[in-house]
């Protein structure tokens, strides 16, 4: 009984573990003091651009905001990994 409770133990964590997505850092800027990376081209299907406004972020890009530490670990064309 006790091997049967940790095979289901740790079944149940491998399971329930969290995923990761990993991109390539197609760009990276500064906002604001806002740290970004720029990793996948949006597609906009009828041709127009959703804006941003006032943000100053580029919205041709999908981006992340990670930390200034990260953002100097990382240059551009480099894969970055985080847990979706």
């Amino acid at each position: 009984m006790k091997n049967f409770f940790l095979t289901f133990v740790f079944l149940l964590s491998y399971c329930c573990g969290k995923d990761q997505e990993c991109v390539i850092i197609l760009n990276k800027e500064e906002v604001k003091g806002s740290f970004y990376f720029y990793f996948r081209p949006n597609y906009f299907p009828n041709s127009a651009s959703n804006s941003i406004s006032g943000s100053g972020l580029n919205s041709d890009y999908a981006s992340g905001k990670v930390s200034e530490e990260l953002f100097y670990q990382y240059s551009i064309g480099d894969e970055y990994c985080f847990e979706i």
